[in-house]
């Protein structure tokens, strides 16, 4: 991580931190199967002052976490979207880790078997649930199945109540 990017994270509030739910330190230190897993690499606090594990990386596996929205800084400018920082470092800092993340996708050598399979499968085919940052995508059971099928209403039910 380049030395600027580094000390803005660590010194400005440049990460957007909305959530209310997030992991303890002293969890992630007294559960042995996720220190085992994971490398805290970040805590930061909630609105309320508690503290949580806001980074985390796998000791052996190419997997990454964040409890904050690196997007949000660069692409939410929605007016009821309070608190978000646009300067110019916060928006640096979260293409930064933008970057990175793509570039770690890129190592994977997985690929579909046919330019077609490709586009069926893209993002675009499918229309996001609610508005702004606050939507996501209901994507149908992999098998098929009813009870997968029953499984997904319930999570996007649950989904629209947080």
């Amino acid at each position: 991580m380049p030395a600027h990017v580094l000390g803005w994270v660590t010194t400005e509030n440049v990460t957007s931190n909305l959530h209310h739910d997030g992991v303890l330190p002293a969890t992630y230190a007294t559960n042995e199967r996720l220190s085992l897993l994971f490398r805290v690499l970040s805590t930061n606090r909630d609105r309320k002052g508690k503290p949580f594990v806001s980074t985390v990386e796998a000791r052996q596996y190419p997997i990454y976490g964040v409890q904050w929205h690196p997007e949000r800084p660069i692409f939410s400018w929605d007016a009821d979207e309070g608190g978000i920082n646009h300067g110019a470092h916060a928006i640096e800092s979260m293409q930064y880790f933008a970057n990175f993340l793509v570039n770690e996708a890129r190592k994977n050598d997985h690929r579909f078997p046919s330019a077609n399979d490709e586009r069926g499968a893209l993002i675009y085919n499918y229309v996001p649930i609610g508005h702004s940052s606050l939507s996501w995508y209901g994507f149908p059971p992999a098998n098929g199945s009813a009870a997968a099928a029953d499984a997904s209403v319930g999570w996007r039910d649950a989904a629209l109540l947080i």
